[in-house]
């Protein structure tokens, strides 16, 4: 008993007693009558007692009703608490073997959750999602298609639609849903935007992904997402360079060089920018500043595309000499001369001047250690020159820097390489992907002078390898 209803009794009891003990001492007055009229009377203590019903009984009355009333709304809400905490566990275990990659057994929960919740928002997303991981497209489409009459303006529930329908085969369907999110729901959109950038980059439409780019930049600004912004800000230099490109194809070289010289402004490595940047420079007719342009760029990077495009340009206007004089001009400028000195020696040779080529790739023999291109360049030259047997050497080298003789294997999946044949690749978890390799080995690019540089574009930063992914590269 609680200490309140306690005293409240030990009141209540000595009420009683007091009004007993008054009672008692005055009987005769209580006994007389109290007249309600000429011929009608009723004891005194009966009047007293009608006063205080009429009086007590309507509040008390009012008092059980109300006292009634809360009870069984306190009952009513603790049998609500209580299923509401036993469909949240429910949607918990769900969400736990989901995790744990019990997909049926999480969907029967969440059918359970549902029974009790029907417009929960989360659990139609989750269920839906879930038997569209099950295999269970139709089933899926059905919940979402519910959940987007419930919610029509979710984004949400129409990119899961969407999934649901690409998972079909439905891409077209798929598709108009994606367009709706753009279309019919202002400031929405960016991952259909990113979709059809990426798209549009794989078909080298370069004006359309500029300008989807501009509109998902807009919105990054617009949400202050300064982390997505710099990551976008690589792709965003690609794509100035395409339409600096496409000025080159329009006949435009000044305004192309304009936009290569502000990328290589940004970033001076961007070998692409320089090599463009010398065309427009060339198509302009402006050959010595091309040639210039490429040779500074050489110089700072190490990179042996301007090798090769200053040798092209000169093979092609059939000027060999210039060619010969400006890789001798790098060799004595360049801080590695290892690749000009190559790159004369196999100029040399496309020349036919084969005891120049020899002379010149025999000098830098001992600086390479494994490069089958090499020994192979270099045994063509004694061949050419009938010294068989120096040939057959710089053959079997090419052929020993190939490691034809030894078996090294590479997974085909994630290119892991092992030194004997495995059933089982480690690293990707698959089998039956290790196979022969036989790529060949190449000098590294410290070793060559080569300065690293970055690399821009719409990829995935985790890091991870998606096995997918790489599998429909491989079918490819």
């Amino acid at each position: 008993m609680r200490l309140r209803s306690f005293f409240g009794l030990l009141f209540a009891v000595g009420v009683a007693f007091v009004a007993a003990y008054h009672v008692k001492l005055n009987g005769e007055l209580l006994d007389q009558r109290f007249w309600l009229g000429e011929e009608l009377s009723i004891p005194l203590w009966g009047a007293i007692l009608g006063a205080f019903l009429a009086g007590f009984l309507p509040v008390a009355v009012t008092l059980v009703v109300d006292t009634l009333r809360h009870e069984l709304a306190l009952r009513r809400e603790r049998r609500r608490r209580r299923e509401d905490e036993s469909l949240e566990a429910t949607y918990r275990r769900a969400v736990d073997l989901q995790a744990d990659g019990q997909l049926g057994l999480s969907a029967q929960e969440l059918e359970a959750y549902l029974a009790g919740r029907p417009e929960s928002f989360a659990g139609l997303l989750r269920y839906g999602s879930i038997l569209r991981g099950l295999g269970r497209q139709a089933e899926a489409v059905e919940v979402h298609r519910r959940a987007s009459t419930l919610y029509p303006l979710s984004i949400a529930v129409l990119y899961q639609l969407a999934e649901d329908y690409a998972a079909k085969g439905d891409d077209e369907v798929a598709r108009e849903i994606r367009g709706r999110i753009v279309r019919d729901l202002p400031g929405a959109g960016l991952e259909v935007l990113k979709r059809r950038r990426a798209e549009a980059i794989g078909r080298r439409e370069w004006q359309e992904a500029s300008a989807l780019h501009e509109r998902i930049t807009e919105m990054l600004n617009q949400s202050g997402d300064t982390s997505a912004l710099v990551q976008e800000s690589g792709l965003a230099l690609g794509l100035e360079y395409q339409r600096g490109v496409l000025l080159l194809e329009g006949d435009r070289p000044a305004e192309a060089a304009d936009v290569f010289r502000r990328l290589l402004g940004r970033e001076s490595r961007f070998l692409p920018a320089r090599i463009m940047l010398g065309e427009a420079e060339l198509l302009a007719g402006s050959e010595e500043e091309a040639i210039a342009t490429w040779r500074a760029a050489y110089l700072e990077t190490g990179s042996p595309v301007f090798l090769q495009r200053i040798e092209d340009h000169f093979i092609e206007g059939e000027e060999p000499l210039r060619a010969i004089e400006t890789l001798r001009g790098l060799i004595a400028e360049a801080q590695n001369d290892l690749l000009p000195r190559f790159y004369l020696g196999r100029l040399y040779y496309r020349l036919e001047m084969h005891d120049e080529a020899g002379r010149v790739l025999g000098g830098i023999t001992d600086r390479i250690r494994s490069s089958p291109t090499y020994h192979y360049l270099l045994g063509r030259i004694h061949e050419r020159r009938h010294d068989l047997a120096r040939a057959v050497e710089s053959y079997q080298a090419c052929l020993n820097q190939l490691e034809l003789g030894s078996a090294e294997y590479v997974c085909s999946v994630c290119k892991e390489s092992y030194g004997d044949w495995r059933d089982f690749c480690a690293r990707c978890r698959t089998w039956n992907s290790v196979e022969l390799n036989f790529e060949e080995e190449r000098l590294s690019a410290e070793e060559l002078g080569v300065q690293p540089t970055p690399v821009w574009g719409a990829f995935e930063d985790s890091g991870e390898i998606l096995l997918s992914t790489l599998q429909s590269s491989r079918e490819g």
